[in-house]
């Protein structure tokens, strides 16, 4: 079901459609506000395009930081599997 939030962004209320809880789209939208305010305070622009396209870029490094660190997490736990599952073996042979 469909549910219609209402969010804040740099000052402007929008309604969103969303699948999502109510309160996992306002952390969304204030992570999104956040990311702005970040860019506003670095950039001397009014362009709220330049400031949507800039906070979008950071926001897509965030994710990709993210995934890079999931990967690195699920290569030490492969590896220490794998070190917990010889020990075992050993252990039973």
């Amino acid at each position: 079901m469909k549910n219609l939030v209402k969010v804040e962004i740099l000052g402007r209320e929008y309604t969103v459609k969303s699948d999502e809880e109510e309160e996992r789209v306002q952390k969304i939208a204030d992570y999104v506000n956040r990311k702005m305010k970040e860019v506003l305070q670095r950039v001397k622009t009014v362009s709220t395009l330049n400031v949507a396209i800039l906070a979008a870029m950071n926001i897509a490094s965030d994710y990709f930081d993210s995934e890079e660190a999931q990967r690195m997490i699920g290569r030490v736990i492969e590896a220490k599997s794998s070190r917990l599952i010889e020990m075992i073996d050993s252990q039973i042979n």
